[in-house]
């Protein structure tokens, strides 16, 4: 018999279709989440939750304060060497005898120990530069707790090395902070480990407010406290404390303009994330100020000032050469501020004013360049590149012996013969760099030289100018 095949067709052409099967559905390019169901933040942090801003109180620093006593001596504070020079009373808040040589060990004990058991069991994570990781590791080491720090693909091997010595487990990735960060989450979503940040976690915050304690309890007469910024933890916690025990007291956020996150943030009422450049204060390089920070220290702060990378190699240069002690960029950029008065900050002038020192990890590859960076700024190492006969080395000896009649040092030279396309056999080129007393002392040089050897000098015009870096480095909030 057969089939009624019209009746069929008829059938399947008046039925509404019931769709594509499920199965062939999630083969094809088309499946896509439903809008309804959000894909989960990756990087939220319950402690850090930028909708909810955690203010910390003077009442969680006294705690803090009063845990920390248990652990660490109250850090030195010391009067410079300098103040006439400055024309006021500069002190220093020396963060830089910690076991890994920064304040951070604060936060990261103080952290750590205020963790619940079952936090302590499947241990802690985080992203750093550098000086949180190793306080966070050593820590996590001494109190049987395990770390995980995410550290950039740039981080310097014996950060590495020292955070390895102390147990942690060591991850680099990513070519900034922000990259180790997102890195640092993806990992605690499969371990679940806590994320601890080193600079918005409230009991790291309230932390640094003990060395805001201390400071008013070593110097009460105290009247300015510059202080370094980047995340904003160490500027919250101190402004806090300090003004709860002295209003009247100035508090100035100092940060490297080339990663000014905090600065902005204070301009445009909120954090928000910018690119943050590299810098010698590498551990201020921060892409996103922390909201608990930033929320806290708002109503403290009474200016902030934006440092260029110059600066801070004269901090670090004068904190060696005249004050007899290491700093790292991070840690020198509170007094790299002063190097501008009396153009910035004249109303500290015969006051008392506490820099603070954050840091001394700085290593032994950066520190001479910084120190070199510093000098030709200030005029004391000088270049120059003088055009000679090849065949007249009397003149060369004219040259030394001028050099060192004007009280200069060659600290190193060199001869090379003129390049084939400049088609001229009998130049030669001499290049010196030399020492000099200060930028009086380098013009003089320059001066004689010129008169000397006319046309032949070619000087490097940087120490050269009236103001070596750009007058406009200091901003200050409207």
């Amino acid at each position: 018999m057969q089939k009624p095949t019209n009746t069929v067709q008829l059938h399947l052409e008046t039925t509404p279709s019931l769709g594509i099967a499920p199965g062939a559905l999630v083969n094809r390019d088309s499946a896509k989440r439903n809008i309804w169901c959000p894909k989960p933040e990756i990087e939220f942090d319950s402690w850090c939750n930028p909708n909810n801003p955690k203010l910390i109180t003077y009442k969680e620093i006294s705690k803090a304060m009063n845990v920390l006593r248990e652990h660490f001596p109250v850090t030195p504070l010391l009067r410079s060497r300098c103040c006439v020079q400055f024309g006021l009373e500069v002190n220093y808040k020396l963060e830089i005898f910690h076991r890994t040589g920064s304040f951070n060990e604060r936060g990261a004990l103080y952290t750590l120990l205020m963790l619940k058991e079952n936090q302590r069991k499947f241990g802690v994570i985080t992203a750093s530069t550098g000086s949180w990781a190793m306080a966070l590791a050593y820590y996590g080491h001494k109190l049987d707790i395990p770390v995980t720090t995410v550290l950039p693909l740039y981080t310097l091997i014996n950060v590495v090395e020292m955070c390895k010595g102390y147990g942690a487990t060591v991850i680099l990735n990513g070519k900034s902070l922000a990259e180790a960060k997102n890195q640092a989450f993806i990992v605690r979503a499969e371990s679940g480990a806590t994320y601890l940040n080193s600079y918005d976690h409230p009991y790291a915050i309230a932390a640094a407010g003990s060395i805001g304690v201390e400071i008013m309890e070593q110097l009460p007469q105290t009247d300015a406290i510059l202080i370094p910024v980047g995340g904003g933890g160490l500027l919250a916690g101190i402004s806090t404390a300090v003004k709860h025990i002295k209003p009247e007291v100035l508090i100035y956020g100092i940060e490297p303009e080339k990663c000014c996150g905090f600065y902005k943030a204070m301009k445009n009422e909120h954090p928000y994330h910018i690119i943050a450049g590299r810098s010698i204060a590498g551990s201020l390089a921060i892409s996103t100020p922390g909201h608990n920070a930033f929320h806290t220290a708002k109503p403290s702060i009474n200016k902030m000032v934006l440092v260029n990378d110059d600066w801070i190699s004269r901090a670090v240069l004068h904190l060696t050469e005249e004050e007899r002690f290491v700093a790292d960029g991070a840690g020198a950029t509170s007094l790299s501020a002063l190097f501008g008065l009396p153009n910035i900050l004249p109303e500290l002038r015969g006051k008392t004013v506490v820099c603070v020192i954050s840091g001394g990890n700085i290593d032994t590859d950066t520190l001479p360049r910084c120190i070199e960076r510093a000098k030709a700024v200030e005029g004391r190492i000088i270049k120059m590149t003088v055009t000679l006969p090849a065949d007249e080395t009397t003149e060369q000896l004219k040259i030394f012996s001028t050099i060192a009649n004007l009280g200069c040092n060659v600290r190193q030279y060199y001869t090379e013969h003129a390049w084939l396309t400049e088609n001229d056999f009998y130049t030669i080129y001499l290049t010196l760099t030399c020492e000099t007393r200060d930028i009086k002392h380098a013009c003089t040089l320059k001066r004689v030289m010129e008169r000397l050897f006319p046309n032949m000098c070619h000087f490097l015009e940087e120490p050269f100018s009236p103001i070596p870096i750009c007058s406009c480095f200091a901003k200050k909030l409207p």
